[in-house]
């Protein structure tokens, strides 16, 4: 899978050296890191999947001017960093309708979610404007799903098909959930609620208010957490009766 080229707009060196490695870390391209100056023609020149722009840039044109003249000009997501700005900023922040808040400091994990769903959110957009096809997909996909033993899976451009088999866990995310699986990890836009209802009940079971097990999947048992190849995910206290039951323990 291609990796999503982000573009850094960012004026303090060390900051955007900082981001980069961590983006790199993530799995993402860095195609720019730029101080403000010359970000509207690197993002002509290099095409990014994202900008993470600095709300507070300094120089002729702050990071909201920026951010308007992108959301003018380039059908692309950006997502603002800020470690503070004043009301008037973030009033005219708002108007620019970014796809995201970052404030610095920010954790590596807050990094990755905002950038996924920023990029989820704006090809779920797309497609809604693209026409018809991609619905005519959709309903197909979801006649399939009820007798086939996997799902598919919205990401970027591609519908990807998901075998139930594959699938370690599945976590939530506000009104979003992670699906994962020991190579991947994706996002989709249904709740924890929603996909408790889509994947079959003989494989899956909630052990937490926000995680779904594969029982298939599971290596181990702990007194507080359920234990994967690729990690382990927590039992809430109202789930584990029901959690132990599925299992023939001696």
């Amino acid at each position: 899978m291609t990796k999503p080229k982000i573009l850094i707009s960012e004026d303090e060196v060390i900051i955007a050296e900082d981001i980069a490695a961590s983006l790199k870390e993530l799995g993402y391209e860095i195609c720019a890191i730029d101080t403000g100056e010359d970000t509207l023609d690197m993002i002509r020149e290099t095409q990014p999947d994202l900008v993470l722009l600095d709300i507070n840039l300094r120089g002729e044109a702050d990071g909201v001017e920026i951010g308007h003249r992108i959301r003018q000009e380039f059908n692309i997501p950006f997502i603002y960093l800020t470690a503070y700005a004043d009301k008037g900023t973030l009033d005219r922040a708002k108007k620019t309708e970014p796809d995201g808040f970052l404030v610095k400091p920010f954790d590596e994990k807050g990094l990755r979610s905002a950038i996924e769903i920023a990029l989820y959110k704006h090809d779920n957009t797309s497609h809604h404007t693209n026409g018809k096809e991609i619905d005519g997909m959709q309903q197909s996909t979801k006649e399939q799903e009820v007798a086939a033993d996997y799902i598919f899976v919205k990401v970027k451009h591609r519908i990807i098909k998901v075998h139930y088999s594959d699938i370690l866990w599945v976590e939530a995310y506000d009104n979003y959930s992670f699906i994962v699986t020991a190579d991947q990890k994706y996002l989709v836009s249904s709740t924890l609620k929603d996909m408790e209802q889509k994947l079959p009940s003989q494989n899956f079971v909630r052990v937490h208010r926000s995680y779904i097990a594969n029982l298939d999947k599971i290596e181990a048992l702990e007194e507080n957490s359920v234990v994967f190849a690729k990690g382990d995910i927590p039992i809430g206290k109202s789930y584990k009766k029901t959690l132990m039951s599925r299992f023939n323990i001696i």
